[in-house]
């Protein structure tokens, strides 16, 4: 038994429907997007934090419904992705993260949606784009409000660098290419081997 396209035009129903699926989250987003929304920085703007920062200590919901400590992943140099489920720049990032994800083994990527109901358009977000890492919300709503340890997003995508021990190394605002990405990792991974 074969499936036919729909329409003649060569789509499989599934990527129809991860089609719709994303045109609705973005006009959802649009519709509730206006309080997450921030002056956006130059592209690839660093600021830079101490080395000993903050450490990594936020727990959330992945989009297959379990629960993940960020502080669990210690022992291991972690790459946050933070981004908006309805920011066009933060989907263009995935072009740079799909081929750098794999080429680095030793760094676990995860994405953390923040916006206002993030919980609520992150799974139809992974399930239309499909990303190389985990992706989930803080369901309580801190990351939004520049209340987790991630401290205050001044704009999306941004690209936060934990070393194994937990402890901030940097973060970087903005679209990333893949050679940006891996000059941005190069300090822990260095550490990493």
């Amino acid at each position: 038994m074969t499936r036919r396209s729909l329409h003649g035009h060569g789509r499989e129903p599934a990527s129809i429907r991860r089609a719709l699926v994303l045109s609705c989250v973005l006009a959802s987003a649009s519709a509730i997007s206006p309080g997450c929304a921030h002056e956006p920085s130059s592209p690839g703007r660093t600021t830079s934090q101490a080395a000993r920062g903050p450490r990594l200590d936020l727990g959330i919901r992945l989009t297959d419904g379990r629960w993940l400590e960020l502080m669990d992943l210690r022992g291991t140099p972690v790459l946050v992705f933070v981004f908006a489920t309805f920011d066009a720049v933060s989907q263009a990032s995935l072009k740079s993260l799909r081929p750098f994800v794999p080429q680095h083994p030793g760094l676990v990527v995860v994405g953390v949606a923040a916006q206002p109901r993030a919980e609520q358009l992150v799974d139809a977000w992974a399930y239309a784009l499909d990303p190389p890492f985990v992706v989930g919300a803080d369901p309580y709503g801190h990351v939004e409000h520049g209340e987790s340890s991630l401290g205050k997003i001044e704009s999306v995508p941004t690209y936060i660098l934990y070393d194994a021990d937990g402890r901030e190394v940097d973060r970087k605002t903005g679209l990333l290419s893949e050679g940006d990405l891996d000059r941005f990792v190069a300090p822990v991974m260095d550490h990493a081997d």
